[in-house]
């Protein structure tokens, strides 16, 4: 149950800050509050309890809830850029479509939290916690993502191009159909083993696959446009309908694979695809996903 003095005090940005000076010790409690609209509110939401509470299209930019408790609450459609979520708790928290532009995320427990459609670009998510967050649909483009536990994570096509992964838990993480090039997922805490990622679809252009073990994997319709696959182990991997253009295969073991090589032209250890890449598939896929997303 929120605090009606603490409720009073969010619309009103110098009595809040003054009386936060006065009362460092006490966590405001905004707790369970539709508190979307009003004609201004304070940007100083640290350590608050927000659990639950409403904060629907509101401007956050640069606005600072580190440690706060957002468990549960709903932030879709607000401007989060540059805000900064230092270790909050945001676990199962909704923040659909929201803008978080240079967000900083760092050590924040973001666990079932709900981001799809989210522009996310430029984030900081260092050592953060996504396990099992669903964030289809969105933007990450460059954002790091070293030492974020990302196991379980929903994250079908997205954007996270030129992403840092380093250290990162990817366990079971769900890619498909998303645009994972230039992204090292060999420094990923995983290494080589890709064998728990789901990537079908996925755009891989220009990513480092050296050595990558991907054995008897769904890579249907995978664009390998540049990628590195030397050494890769593919043996009994699906790569139905996958694109290749300049892809380096030097060394890489196909035995058992299911590939198109009627399809293909390899030469001086470089493979690329007669036809494609295959973007009709990916609109089909769409198509698909948005109809089960409809039904849940």
């Amino acid at each position: 149950m929120a605090n009606p003095e603490h409720l009073g005090l969010f619309f009103e940005p110098k009595r809040w800050q003054a009386w936060r000076q006065q009362h460092s010790h006490i966590l405001p409690d905004l707790s369970g509050t539709d508190l979307s609209g009003g004609e201004e509110w304070t940007d100083k939401l640290q350590r608050v309890n927000a659990s639950k509470c409403t904060f629907h299209y509101m401007n956050f930019a640069c606005a600072n809830f580190d440690g706060a408790l957002l468990v549960g609450a709903s932030l879709s459609c607000a401007c989060l850029i540059e805000a900064s979520f230092v270790g909050a708790d945001l676990r199962g928290a909704d923040l659909y479509a929201a803008a978080c532009s240079n967000i900083n995320m760092s050590a924040a427990n973001v666990q079932g939290a709900f981001l799809v459609g989210v522009s996310m670009n430029d984030a900081t998510l260092r050592d953060a916690d996504l396990q099992k967050a669903t964030i289809r649909k969105s933007i990450l483009e460059s954002s790091d993502f070293r030492g974020a536990n990302l196991a379980g994570i929903y994250a079908s096509e997205c954007e996270i191009y030129d992403a840092n992964v380093a250290g990162a838990d990817l366990t079971g993480a769900d890619f498909r159909w998303t645009n994972l090039s230039r992204t090292n997922l060999l420094e990923a805490r995983n290494g080589l083993d890709f064998m728990h990622l789901k990537l079908r679809g996925a755009l891989l252009r220009e990513t480092n696959l050296y050595g990558a073990l991907m054995r008897n994997m769904d890579l249907r319709k995978v664009n390998f446009a540049k990628a590195d696959l030397r050494g890769a182990d593919l043996r009994g991997a699906d790569l139905t309908k996958a694109y290749f253009k300049q892809t380096m295969v030097a060394g890489t073991l196909f035995d058992g694979a299911l590939v198109d090589w009627d399809q293909v032209t390899l030469s001086h250890d470089l493979l690329t695809s007669n036809d494609g890449p295959y973007y009709d598939y990916w609109r089909e896929w769409d198509k698909e996903e948005d109809e089960e997303w409809d039904e849940v």
